[in-house]
């Protein structure tokens, strides 16, 4: 058997993008809406009128993005442990077919 037929899992490449995804679910979660704090500095009605509407939007685009975060998360998550789960598996039945002289 080659390489070619063998799975690899980085599963620090795994644990990294969970914990990297988490920190930005984190990230973004926690932006707060500043459109009524800083609408004065616009100086012109129509700009605020255009920062507040990109601010909305920016909220909309925002919650979405936070949801497409966790679901990736969760995924690399289950992924991840499914993976751990194999490993141990094959790693029981190999210890098992061992002891009972690969019977």
């Amino acid at each position: 058997m080659g390489s070619r037929d063998r799975l690899v899992v980085d599963y620090t490449l795994l644990e990294d993008s969970k914990r990297n995804l988490r920190q930005i679910h984190k990230v973004f979660e926690g932006i707060d809406d500043r459109s009524e704090a800083i609408s004065d500095i616009w100086g012109h009605d129509s700009i605020a009128e255009k920062m507040d509407e990109f601010v909305s939007n920016w909220d909309s685009y925002r919650e979405e993005l936070v949801k497409n975060v966790e679901d990736l998360k969760n995924h690399v998550s289950g992924a991840l442990k499914n993976f751990q789960k194999q490993d141990l598996d094959l790693k029981n039945a190999t210890e098992k077919n061992g002891k009972n002289g690969g019977k």
